[in-house]
């Protein structure tokens, strides 16, 4: 696995535990975000990169507690 991907799968896992923290299913905040639930869990098993714009809505919907590496 490339550093890219394990990065993109370590974003996604931070992305669910922290929809799951706010008890949001992933109907609800793809619904936030104008997204599909389907899109909403490639981005949480790291199958596709968040868009940076979605990023920055996730971000700011998760109060800033996302943490990207740069590993």
């Amino acid at each position: 696995m490339s550093n890219k991907d394990a990065r993109l799968i370590d974003i996604g896992k931070q992305i669910k535990l922290l929809r799951k923290k706010k008890n949001l299913s992933q109907l609800k905040l793809s619904i936030m975000l104008g997204i599909s639930r389907e899109h909403l869990s490639k981005v949480e098993r790291g199958a596709t990169p968040p868009s940076i714009t979605l990023l920055f809505d996730i971000i700011a919907l998760t109060d800033g507690q996302i943490l990207i590496t740069k590993n």
